[in-house]
């Protein structure tokens, strides 16, 4: 029998939809009822955002609280980045994996130096992606 929050409804696949679309960068609960009402999908914030936690929950979604920490914004999971930190871009929201052993010696250090052990898969780093960094050299110069 299927537990409460499994079952894969049409609202349910829509917010999966609508996640998988959007791989690149995190979501608000807003921004996701927005787009789906403006497809003509019959659903609400507190339906969108109750799926989002489940799919937290069970692991196919990660949330984190926004640059300014106004929101909570949530992402799929992607295949093999389960375990992998996060570049958030705080001017245009993109998302990269931090996918080098420079971090993972880093995570590796404050485990046995400091005894502390990192939940990569919740480490997030904003600042500015190479695009966005270069576009504020170029206004500022």
């Amino acid at each position: 029998m299927a537990t409460r929050g499994t079952y894969n409804t049409r609202q349910r696949q829509a917010v999966l939809d609508y996640l998988a679309a959007h791989t690149d960068r995190y979501v608000s609960v807003d921004g996701a009822f927005d787009m789906l009402r403006s497809q003509g999908v019959e659903i609400g914030r507190s339906t969108i955002y109750r799926t989002l936690e489940t799919l937290v929950g069970e692991g196919m979604a990660t949330k984190i609280v926004a640059p300014h920490g106004e929101v909570a914004l949530y992402r799929l999971v992607n295949q093999g980045e389960e375990d992998a930190g996060q570049l958030v871009c705080v001017e245009c929201g993109h998302v990269s994996t931090i996918d080098c052993d420079a971090f993972q010696e880093f995570s590796h250090h404050v485990s046995t130096v400091h005894g502390f052990t990192i939940d990569l898969s919740r480490t997030v780093l904003y600042g500015r992606c190479p695009l966005c960094a270069k576009k504020q050299v170029v206004t500022h110069a």
